[in-house]
């Protein structure tokens, strides 16, 4: 028999090479690596071991040595995780547990190394704090947090639930139903731009429709609801005339257009379907109401009060009331100390106190009605003011602002 090595046997027998190499040693063969080659003495030896424990004898006299059990053998794919591995014959696999073979031991972690890991944590938990308090104080929000805030500043812009694309859509079709040219080819087309917002052709029984040529100058919505719009619009409206033009020795007539502003409200029936909307019926128009209201229907503005005071306390609330406005206009750390209510004004100078009253409320109280002229880039003008000015020891302090006079009664 010929000098065969160990992995050559190993291969043979279908066991592993490293697995043949520890046997190798443990039956006292001078073998450190699976390339030794072996008596023929040594490989009888291990052939002869490896026949007994394929057995069934062997099996049950050594059963506290080596435990088997048959693995049959699958069909292998193409893609192996098992790299430089030999194929093995057709013998089932034989997984053995080996008499040498001892439990891993479970490694003991010491009192100080106990002690780092909690310190570690800890110190973790508090530089994670450290940073997040941080970021919150630099003004970082959680995305929840933005977007809940995003969201009620388009509510507040919307009007508070204002349908802004459905505005959008209505804006367009305002426009598009104002803007009415002079010349017959391009009103064609303007026609056909107002009827694309109906979709459908509405019934129209009369025969006497004219349009005539309109300029759109601007329009302001004035109430929307689920299925309904009211515009109050201007535009210029076209008077066509026909006045006699000569060209050499012919006449013709040509038309003039003069245009002349007009304002009305423009009532638009509309429908959402899904997330479009369409014009549902014919627009209506009607007059602009009279916003201002007449004499009759307002309270009078006046003084009230009178000024129970005396000389000298007139001029000492004169006198604050006049150091109150200054420092309204130029000095808000003075304005901080002498009142709560007014903001630093530097767009305004403070002129001149024009009139004051000072009703005495008891408790070194006073109720003060004033008017005083102030100056900015538009001029001078007047502004009415009541607030509340109380004593406190040797100065006083101005509280509950309004810009407004009492009412009082009709004479």
């Amino acid at each position: 028999m010929s000098k065969i090595k160990i992995y050559e046997l190993a291969d043979k027998l279908g066991v592993e090479r490293k697995e043949l190499l520890s046997k190798a040693q443990e039956f006292g063969i001078s073998a450190k690596s699976t390339s030794k080659s072996l008596s023929d003495a040594e490989v009888l030896k291990l052939e002869n071991f490896y026949k007994k424990s394929d057995t069934q004898e062997v099996v049950g006299e050594e059963e506290s040595e080596v435990e088997t059990i048959d693995v049959p053998k699958k069909k292998e794919s193409k893609f192996s995780l098992l790299a430089g591995r030999k194929p093995e014959k057709n013998k089932p696999k034989m997984l053995r547990k080996l008499p040498n073979e001892t439990p891993p031991k479970l490694k003991r972690i010491s009192a100080k190394q106990v002690g780092a890991l909690v310190v570690g944590g800890v110190g973790f938990l508090i530089l994670s704090n450290v940073v997040l308090f941080g970021l919150m104080a630099s003004g970082y929000r959680p995305t929840q947090k933005i977007i809940y805030q995003e969201v009620s500043a388009t509510q507040k812009a919307s009007g508070n639930g204002l349908d802004l694309q459905a505005k959008n859509y209505l804006d367009g079709f305002v426009q598009t139903y104002f803007t009415f040219p002079e010349d017959e080819k391009d009103q064609e087309q303007a026609v056909k731009d107002i009827n694309a917002y109906f979709v459908q052709n509405l019934p129209v029984i009369s025969q006497g429709i004219q349009r005539t040529p309109s300029k759109f100058e601007g329009a302001v919505m004035m109430s929307l609801t689920d299925n309904e719009a009211t515009y109050r619009v201007t535009y210029s409206a076209g008077e066509v005339t026909t006045k006699e033009v000569k060209k050499g020795k012919d006449t013709t007539k040509q038309n003039v257009v003069k245009y002349h502003d007009e304002t009305t409200l423009f009532t638009i029936p509309y429908q959402k379907v899904g997330s479009a909307y369409y014009i549902s019926d014919e627009p209506y128009f009607s007059s602009v109401p009279d916003l201002q209201a007449t004499e009759n229907q307002v309270p009078t503005k006046t003084w009230s009060g009178t000024d129970n005071n005396s000389a000298s306390v007139k001029k000492d609330l004169d006198k604050f009331t006049k150091s109150l406005f200054t420092a309204y206009t130029t000095d808000g750390d003075t304005l901080k100390l002498i009142s709560k209510g007014l903001s630093l004004n530097k767009g305004q100078e403070f002129k001149s106190l024009d009139q004051a009253t000072y009703e005495s409320k008891g408790d070194n109280k006073y109720h003060a009605v004033v008017q005083v002229t102030m100056k900015n880039s538009l001029g001078t003008h007047v502004e009415n003011y009541q607030f509340t000015i109380e004593k406190q020891k040797q100065s006083y302090f101005a509280t509950d602002f309004k810009h407004t006079l009492p009412e009082g009664k009709k004479e």
